[in-house]
């Protein structure tokens, strides 16, 4: 039994330690004996479960089952944090068709529109008309649009088959820089530099 004993870590003989019924002067004096390596750690953990006993106000007899419950929503809500806090996609409902009417609409190309979807421009760096313009052509809010668009950049998704490499989310740029690079005509580029707050 002694040599069972030398094999078990510090986490393991703690976790042994931690299951236990109670957590008593003789539960820990045992342990002290069977595993006097791991005094320290023996310790520090009865007066962690002691404290956390009195700040539930009852003895640490709680059914393993509501331990491992708690846990496990414990584990759950650190797992999906965002999936709350998701912001809407005011893209999402737009086919092919609609999403050019869009572009069209706005007066702007089908890449800008397509930068402003996959969130690869700053949105710090966007106008707020502009956001406005987007905002009633998409049916949305200009609050939701402008969180939208403030939300991490996605990958585009037409990437993920066309390549032979793994895609990645590119690094975003300024709208300064997007109306330079998004294939628009000169008066599209003054009439988007006209909205600049």
């Amino acid at each position: 039994m002694s040599a069972e004993h030398s094999r078990l870590n510090e986490e393991e003989v703690l976790l042994a330690f931690s299951v236990e019924p109670t957590h008593d002067r003789a539960t820990l004096e045992r342990y002290l004996s069977l595993y006097p390596e791991q005094a320290h750690a023996l310790v520090d953990c009865s007066i962690e479960l002691m404290i956390d006993a009195s700040r539930s106000g009852d003895e640490v007899e709680v059914s393993s089952e509501h331990i491992v419950e708690q846990a496990w929503q414990q584990f759950r809500a650190a797992a999906h944090p965002t999936q709350t806090a998701a912001v809407a996609n005011p893209f999402a409902q737009l086919n092919p068709t609609a999403f050019k009417s869009v572009a069209k609409k706005l007066d702007i190309s089908n890449l800008l529109l397509i930068r402003f979807r996959e969130r690869a421009i700053d949105a710090a760096t966007i106008p707020a008309r502009l956001v406005q313009r987007l905002a009633a052509e998409l049916g949305a809010s200009a609050d939701a649009v402008s969180a939208y668009l403030r939300s991490p950049p996605a990958m585009v998704s037409s990437q993920s088959f066309r390549s032979n490499v793994k895609p990645a989310v590119t690094a975003q740029i300024s709208f300064e820089q997007a109306i330079g690079t998004s294939q628009l005509t000169q008066a599209q580029q003054e009439a988007l530099k006209a909205l600049r707050d």
